[in-house]
């Protein structure tokens, strides 16, 4: 007999088998060099260069041993190989495996790339100086678990960084509460239901966490640092600049930490 959480992992992991990241909104096929060409414009559009080193890091990269959990397309992967990381990639998924490793291929890359569940990581303790999962762990049934197994294979001194959805931001507070109440499709649903179709429609899991849910979710690690971005709000672009970057430093969607092991 499977457990309950084993069967909503098994849901999970043929949802991303089916609907790789940015599939969806992405006109080439997967795995081809226009496709990641596209999600690369996509990724950059996100935030600003100072978002990116300041969540990345990736300027302090080189040299260092470095683990990828949620893979994904391969976007981060590339980027911490680019700046010298020694880096080991994993993904539920076999098609994330395998879209990396082309990534990889096409940029002249090189990192290992395996498939690996990211609450039950097949890595001795101790391992890697570095720890990146970034939109991932908000997806897998326990993620309190996942935590426990990037704090076990991190050296002491190790760094630990995040993105993970945030409960206390504009889109989810405010945008889709209109939303239920304004749009017929949403009327009747919960909040759950739509950070869930954030990813598309039928995805079994999604979740959001305020900077004192994550403060207690990482209460092994010290030095904790939090930045947010990304409005996630379509008309965006209406917003004055001055303003809209108010908004998303406090009330992003998209909220980046970055803590350390002792």
């Amino acid at each position: 007999m499977f457990s309950p959480d084993e069967k909503l992992k098994s849901k999970v992991k043929r949802f991303w088998e089916d609907n790789p990241l940015s599939a969806a909104s992405i006109p080439f096929e997967p795995g081809t060099p226009e496709f990641f060409e596209a999600h690369s414009q996509l990724r950059q559009m996100e935030n600003s260069p100072e978002i990116d080193e300041w969540a990345y890091e990736s300027s302090e990269a080189s040299g260092k041993k470095l683990l990828d959990i949620g893979c994904g397309n391969g976007f981060v992967t590339c980027l911490y190989a680019r700046a010298g990381a020694d880096v080991t990639s994993v993904d539920i998924t076999e098609k994330a495996v395998e879209l990396t490793k082309t990534r990889l291929e096409f940029e002249g890359l090189s990192a290992d790339v395996e498939q690996a569940d990211a609450e039950n990581l097949p890595f001795d303790d101790q391992l890697f100086d570095v720890v990146v999962s970034f939109g991932v762990l908000h997806h897998t049934p326990d993620t309190a678990k996942a935590v426990s197994e990037a704090y076990r294979v991190l050296k002491p001194g190790g760094r630990l960084l995040l993105m993970l959805y945030h409960r206390n931001s504009f889109a989810y507070q405010l945008l889709f509460r209109l939303k239920r109440l304004l749009q017929p499709a949403w009327k009747g649903k919960s909040a759950a239901d739509q950070v869930n179709a954030v990813d598309g429609l039928g995805n079994p899991v999604g979740k959001v966490y305020s900077q004192k849910q994550v403060t207690k979710l990482l209460e092994e690690f010290t030095d904790h640092e939090y930045q947010s971005a990304l409005m996630f709000f379509n008309q965006a672009g209406i917003i004055p600049a001055p303003l809209r970057k108010f908004i998303e430093s406090r009330w992003g969607w998209h909220l980046f930490i970055k803590a350390n092991k002792p």
